[in-house]
């Protein structure tokens, strides 16, 4: 299986963001790219992208410069210099599920370690959204969820805001800023960073809606999701199968529908990257199992119920094919280890 890692990236409307925030709240826009390496030429290149840590890097500048622990709420709220095609698409979109599907759809050009989950549990919709390799930077996280806020605001007929948000940042000193923008009811210091909205207000049709131009934005976006997915195709394949992997056993079609390629596609791309569906299957299993079966409160049929195994004797024999211990003698192991 190959073993190296595609360094994250975004797209260059992200900075852009980040550059007008700043510029609103009084900053030098201009100091600010030359400390970085950039140029306003560069960021109005099509296609154009910048490392993640380098803007994690520059959120947290402008934060010290402006003295604004909510300068990523105020970054997700500004208007981009330049329209991107994802942006036009999202507003030319029937209703707000379907603008937030193209979001889903299109999270890895947005950065490209972006993994969106969404779903509908009885009258809510939720989209989780985390990420393969790191978690994002506080900054970083608060405009993503801020502009996604700010997009379904424009596409619903009252422009509401999300019923609910979890956040996994500690809670700010002040949060003013994130009820303003974001949602009065936040969770914060929580597992996982998700929005829930009311499905009702989701499927509300759109006067202002346009398929067509919405489906040709679509197509110029494209080319640039296909070429970040090759990119890191393998770490997405595994965050994919991680955030399905306790409803059971993911399915290459699952995956393949998940990243908006062919099943073919999709496994001939892990064959140049010189893995497959299984390889990684199997090794995200092996981690999860080891991690898993020293936690105390998770018994072995749990554990096996969870890598989808019917019967937990054949998860037992999988796990000491891996690592050459059955699970009680891997658990005797680890404890002898620790008192050492």
């Amino acid at each position: 299986m190959s073993t190296s890692v595609t360094p994250r990236s975004v797209w260059r409307h992200s900075v852009l963001r980040v550059s007008v925030c700043l510029e609103s709240l009084g900053g030098d826009v201009d100091q600010l790219l030359q400390k970085f390496g950039l140029t306003l030429e560069q960021l109005f290149q099509p296609g154009y992208r910048v490392p993640s840590h380098v803007l994690n890097q520059m959120m947290d500048q402008c934060q010290l410069e402006t003295g604004r622990k909510d300068f990523g709420v105020l970054a997700g709220q500004q208007t981009p210099v330049t329209n991107s095609a994802l942006g036009v698409s999202v507003r030319a979109s029937n209703n707000a599920l379907e603008g937030i599907n193209r979001f889903k759809k299109f999270a890895p050009v947005i950065e490209s370690g972006a993994v969106f989950k969404l779903q509908c549990l009885g009258d809510t919709h939720i989209m989780n959204i985390g990420g393969w390799d790191e978690r994002f930077n506080t900054s970083m996280l608060d405009a993503m969820v801020s502009s996604i806020c700010l997009a379904v605001n424009y596409l619903t007929p009252d422009g509401i805001k999300p019923l609910h948000i979890t956040m996994q940042q500690s809670q700010p000193e002040n949060p003013a800023t994130w009820h303003e923008f974001l949602a009065e009811s936040i969770e914060w210091g929580a597992s996982t960073t998700s929005i829930a909205w009311k499905s009702e207000a989701l499927l509300q049709p759109r006067l202002l809606a346009d398929e067509r131009t919405a489906l040709l934005n679509d197509a110029l976006m494209e080319p640039q999701l296909q070429q970040v997915l090759r990119n890191s195709l393998t770490q997405r394949v595994e965050a994919q199968m991680a955030a399905h992997l306790e409803d059971g056993a993911p399915t290459p079609e699952l995956i393949a529908n998940d990243l908006a390629v062919g099943t073919r596609t999709l496994q001939r791309l892990l064959k140049e990257d010189g893995t497959t569906f299984k390889e990684i299957l199997k090794l995200l299993r092996q981690r999860y199992a080891k991690e898993k079966i020293l936690d105390s409160s998770a018994t072995v049929s749990d554990i096996a119920s969870a890598l989808g195994y019917e019967d937990p004797g054949a998860f037992s024999k999988a796990f000491k094919t891996w690592f050459g211990l059955s699970p009680s003698e891997y658990i005797e192991k680890e404890r002898d280890l620790s008192k050492q």
